[in-house]
Formats: C-alpha cells, sequence, structure tokens
C-alpha cells in the first residue's frame, strides 16, 4: 500500500512540474529546451507574449488606442484583435479560435495559436510533435543594446549658462540618466553609458566604447550655446558634412573638445588620419537609418515640449565618426538663452526631455527592428 501510494505521489510531482513547465520548446541545432509557462484563463491555456519573445527573439508592439497587437516573427506581421478570436497574416483573416487577452498590462495569446496554427504559417520553420513546438532558430538583426553619450564631463565642463551658470555637462548627464531608465523598463533595452559620473571621455573613446560593446544605436546629448543670448530651439544632427553656417557653428562647438582637451594640433591629426577616414566609409552604410533616428527624435521632443524646431541637420562632429551603427546627436536646447538654460536646469523638465527622446527611438526601434528581421 505503502508503495503504490508513493508511486502516485511521484506522478502526481511529475504532472504538476510539467504543468508548471507549460510549453516545451525546442530550437533546432541548440541543446536543450526552452520552457514557456502557461496561464489558464476562464479555462483555456495562455502563453503571455513576454514570455515568447526573448524564444523567438521577435518584436511586439502594443496599439492601445485601437486595441490591437501586432507581433512581428520571421519578417512578418500578425495583427490581434484585443478581446476577438481574429487575426490577420498577409492580409488574411484567420480565426484562433479563443481571444487575445489583455490582464495586468500584459497580453496573452491562446496556446492553440503556437501548436496549431504558427506551424501551418510557416511550415519550414515550425512544428509541432511530440508536445514539443520545434522552430528554426530565428535572426534577430534588431535594436537590444544602446549607448547613451553625455557629452563633455570632468576637465570638460561644455557651454556655461550666462544667467546661472549651469554646466552643459551636467545637464547632458542627467537627462541620459533618466533615458536609460526609460529605454530599460519599458522596452527591457541594454543601456550603456560612456560616463555615469563627472569624468572626462575622449571623442574617440565614446564610439570605440559603442564598437567593442556591439551597440546597435549611439545617442550624443549636448545641450547648444551661442554668442545671441536670443538663439533657441532643439535640433538633432547626423554624421555629415555640414551644409549650413548655423551647423557649422554647432560642429566647431563640439569638436572643440579636441583642441582644449585632448591635445590639439596633435589629437585632432588623428581624427583627420586614415583609420577615422576609413571608419566613416563604414558608417555610411547607417547614415539613412541615422537620419531617420534623427527625424524620430526631433519629432517628438518638438511635439512634447513645444520648443522651436530647428530641424534635423548634418555636421561632422568627430563623435559621431567611427561609429558602426546609427549615431544621432541631439542639442536640448541653449543653454546661453536665459530661458531655456532655467528649463534645462529643471528636473521635470529634464524628465520630459528623457521621455520624447525615448518616444523617438521607440518608434524608431519598431520600423528598423521590423526592416533589420526581413
Amino acid at each position: 500500500m505503502k508503495k503504490i501510494r508513493n508511486i502516485l505521489l511521484i506522478m502526481l510531482m511529475v504532472f504538476v512540474i510539467t504543468s508548471a513547465f507549460g510549453l516545451s520548446i525546442q530550437i533546432r541545432g541548440e541543446a536543450g529546451r526552452k520552457n514557456i509557462p502557461e496561464k489558464k484563463i476562464d479555462g483555456i491555456d495562455y502563453l503571455a507574449i513576454e514570455e515568447l519573445t526573448p524564444v523567438f527573439k521577435c518584436i511586439s508592439k502594443q496599439e492601445k488606442a485601437d486595441q490591437r497587437l501586432y507581433f512581428h516573427l520571421y519578417g512578418e506581421t500578425f495583427i490581434f484583435l484585443e478581446s476577438a478570436p481574429y487575426y490577420t497574416f498577409k492580409n488574411q483573416s484567420y480565426n484562433a479560435h479563443f481571444p487575445l487577452l489583455s490582464q495586468g498590462g500584459k497580453y496573452y495569446i491562446p496556446l492553440n495559436f503556437f501548436t496549431e496554427l504558427l506551424p501551418q504559417h510557416f511550415p519550414g520553420k515550425v512544428s509541432f510533435t511530440q508536445n514539443v513546438l520545434r522552430i528554426e532558430d530565428p535572426q534577430d538583426y534588431g535594436v537590444h543594446v544602446i549607448v547613451l553619450d553625455p557629452g563633455h564631463g570632468g576637465k570638460d565642463p561644455g557651454a556655461i549658462g550666462r544667467r546661472l551658470k549651469a554646466k552643459e555637462k551636467d545637464i547632458n548627464l542627467d537627462v541620459a540618466l533618466k533615458l536609460k531608465v526609460l529605454l530599460e523598463k519599458e522596452l527591457g533595452l541594454q543601456v550603456l553609458m560612456t560616463r555615469s559620473d563627472d569624468r572626462f571621455v575622449s571623442l574617440g573613446d565614446r564610439t570605440k566604447f559603442a564598437n567593442d560593446n556591439k551597440a546597435n544605436l549611439f545617442i550624443s546629448i549636448h545641450a547648444n550655446a551661442s554668442k545671441s543670448s536670443s538663439s533657441k530651439g532643439t535640433e538633432t544632427y547626423y554624421l555629415s558634412t555640414a551644409v549650413t553656417s548655423d551647423a557649422r557653428a554647432v560642429e566647431a562647438l563640439e569638436n572643440q573638445v579636441v583642441d582644449l582637451y585632448e591635445g590639439g594640433v596633435e589629437a585632432r591629426s588623428k581624427y583627420d588620419g586614415l583609420d577615422f577616414i576609413l571608419s566613416d566609409l563604414s558608417q555610411t552604410e547607417h547614415l539613412e537609418s541615422s537620419n531617420e533616428l534623427a527625424g524620430n527624435i526631433q519629432q517628438n521632443i518638438v511635439a512634447g515640449t513645444r520648443s522651436y524646431d530647428r530641424g534635423v541637420k548634418q555636421a561632422n562632429f568627430y563623435v559621431l565618426r567611427g561609429a558602426f551603427m546609427p549615431a544621432v546627436l541631439v542639442e536640448l536646447g541653449f543653454i546661453s538663452n536665459p530661458e531655456e538654460e532655467r528649463l534645462l536646469i529643471d528636473p521635470d523638465y529634464q524628465q520630459r526631455l528623457a521621455r520624447t527622446i525615448f518616444e523617438g527611438i521607440k518608434r524608431f526601434k519598431y520600423r528598423y527592428d521590423r526592416i533589420r528581421n526581413t
């Protein structure tokens, strides 16, 4: 009797453990399996989207306004409508029999979508046999690592405000740290900083840091300055030859770090040498994406802060040269303008700047990820 009781206990334990593991996924060519926990809702088995995206190396986008969920996988897009069993794939409608549900801020897709329907949509990539979902290893070329570069630092204060004597280096760092929190918390990205405190980092070391860490995006954050206290507004740059007098002025302002703090003529010759010229040639493949990223950030900053729109511009910033990924430089506002200086040191305004830059990055990421993974 005791032996039978022990056997039943073991069987119960196996059942509980197996149920806790949920859906078992085998990536072809990899050892071991990945287990996604199931959640029963109204008696139906569901899987949380956030549990699936790391395994499938895919992205999902929520459109709360029209209660839709976009699920990008293997270069294709599934569109689910919340609380409805129907979804769209390649401009055709399908019935999953059970609805997409949202609970506690999370989206859940019915389990049968993955065990029955997904193998039909990708017969060469996905199969479900012997209670195991076997999938082809998805290639992921999306945005996962971002390097934030708070301009200046340490012995280099950057521009200094005329009325309140605010230092650009402090503003840049404050906004970058706030932006880091948003990117990590809301997009789950790995965010690295060229500096997280008040220290000097050479311009060349900043992009080297991004390259060494295989960053997908490089975003340098600055505050502008002008001889005229009436100059105002926000502008975002990407790497190219400056084509306007204003752009050349900002280029000279940011590049003077080399003369002031990195050794002058000798250091400048290094940035203008063969290695950096070759770096520029390597970076050209990212110019279109850099332009798009700059446009998204600029548009969101202007809309969210109502600052004067100075537009997206091109300039030959040393700090962007050699970055082997989409790279932009954001000028948050003019520290030389008394009104904008006051705003730039305001923590609430800094948070708004961080939020608007974040929204620009998020918008870029969704489109970039889909294109790169197609």
